[in-house]
C-alpha cells in the first residue's frame, strides 16, 4: 500500500489546506529560492513550483522540487503540456516517482508567443484530460501509456487547473469540469480572481452539481504589490483584473500597503466559501508576504 502524500492526507481528512508558490529562477542558483522556501515552511502545508512560468526557459521544476523536498517542504509540481509530448511526460512523470515527488498538477501552460522564445514550437500531444487519465492510470494499474507494464506502480495525487467564467457559460464549464474529475483528478485549482463574486457564483455551481463531493477545490489569489503589478497581471490569460481595483491602488497613496489589504481581504473572504477545501497563494514576487499573509488571514485557524 502507497502512503498518501501529506497534501492529499491533509484533503481527505477535511482540513484547510494552505499553499504558496515558488518560481524557478532563469539560472541554476537556486539559494534565493530555497531562502523562500525556508521562509515559508511551518506557514503552509505545502509548496507549488511552476513550471517554466510565463513560457520562459527556467531551471527544471522536478530539480527544484527535489531540493525543496530536502528542506523539509512537501513539493506539488506543475506539468505543462504546452512542451511536453507523451514521452517526455512519461519520463518527467517516472522522474518525479525516483526522487519520491507525487503531487501533480496537470495544466495547458500559456502560448509560447508570449515568452522569450516566441518562435518556439508548441506540443499538442496529448490534452489535459488525456494526461490526467494517462497519469492516473500509471498509478491503478502500473501501466505506461502504451501499455507497458511498471513494477513496482508509482504512485500521483494528480490535479489540475480550472477558470471561473461568465455566468452564462458556467453549465457547460461544469460539464468539463465533471469530465476532468472523471478522468482522474483529485483536486482542482480555480485560476486566481481579484474579487469575490466570481469565486462564490463558481463555487455555487460545483456545490450544487456536487462536485465538491468528487474532487477537493483550492482557490488560487495572486499577491500583488503596485499598479504596474496589476497592469501587467490584466494582461495575462485567463486572468480578470477590474479597472476599479487598479484605480483604488493608484488613489491610495501606499500603492504596496493597498495591495496588501487587497490581497488580505480576498483571502478572508475565500477562506469562507462554500465547498472550497483550501487556498493557494500564487507568490509569485511577493513570497516574503506569505508568512504574514497567512497568520493576518488566520488560515490556521481554518484548518
Amino acid at each position: 500500500m502507497v502512503s498518501k502524500s501529506k497534501m492529499e492526507r491533509l484533503l481527505s481528512e477535511r482540513q484547510f489546506l494552505v499553499s504558496a508558490e515558488l518560481t524557478p529562477p532563469r539560472h541554476y542558483d537556486l539559494e534565493k529560492l530555497l531562502k523562500h522556501a525556508r521562509n515559508m515552511a511551518g506557514c503552509v502545508d505545502v509548496v507549488q513550483i511552476n513550471d517554466h512560468l510565463l513560457s520562459q526557459a527556467r531551471c527544471a521544476n522536478m530539480a527544484v522540487g527535489h531540493f525543496v523536498k530536502q528542506e523539509g517542504l512537501e513539493p506539488v509540481l506543475q506539468f505543462s503540456l504546452r512542451h511536453k509530448n507523451r514521452i517526455a511526460l512519461q519520463g518527467d512523470l517516472l522522474g518525479m516517482a525516483a526522487l519520491g515527488l507525487s503531487n501533480i498538477i496537470i495544466l495547458g501552460g500559456y502560448p509560447c508567443a508570449i515568452g522569450s522564445d516566441p518562435d518556439a514550437k508548441e506540443v499538442s500531444d496529448v490534452d489535459s484530460y488525456a494526461a490526467i487519465e494517462l497519469t492516473r492510470r500509471m498509478t491503478r494499474e502500473g501501466k505506461l501509456y502504451n501499455g507497458d507494464v511498471i513494477s513496482p506502480a508509482p504512485y500521483f495525487h494528480v490535479g489540475t487547473i480550472d477558470f471561473p467564467c461568465a455566468e452564462q457559460a458556467i453549465a457547460g464549464a461544469m460539464d468539463r469540469l465533471s469530465a476532468k474529475i472523471d478522468a482522474g483528478a483529485s483536486f482542482i485549482q480555480v485560476q486566481a480572481v481579484f474579487e469575490l463574486a466570481p469565486m462564490r457564483r463558481w463555487m455555487a455551481a460545483v456545490v450544487e452539481r456536487g462536485l465538491h463531493e468528487r474532487a477537493h477545490f483550492i482557490a488560487a489569489i495572486f499577491p500583488f504589490a503596485g499598479v504596474d503589478r496589476l497592469s501587467f497581471l490584466q494582461k495575462v490569460p485567463g486572468l480578470v483584473v477590474p479597472d476599479h481595483l487598479i484605480e483604488r491602488v493608484r488613489r491610495s497613496g501606499d500603492a504596496e500597503g493597498e495591495s496588501y489589504r487587497i490581497t488580505l481581504e480576498l483571502i478572508r473572504g475565500l477562506r469562507d466559501v462554500p465547498g472550497l477545501s483550501g487556498i493557494h497563494m500564487r507568490s509569485i514576487g511577493a513570497e516574503d508576504w506569505v508568512p504574514r499573509l497567512v497568520e493576518e488571514a488566520e488560515l490556521r485557524r481554518a484548518a
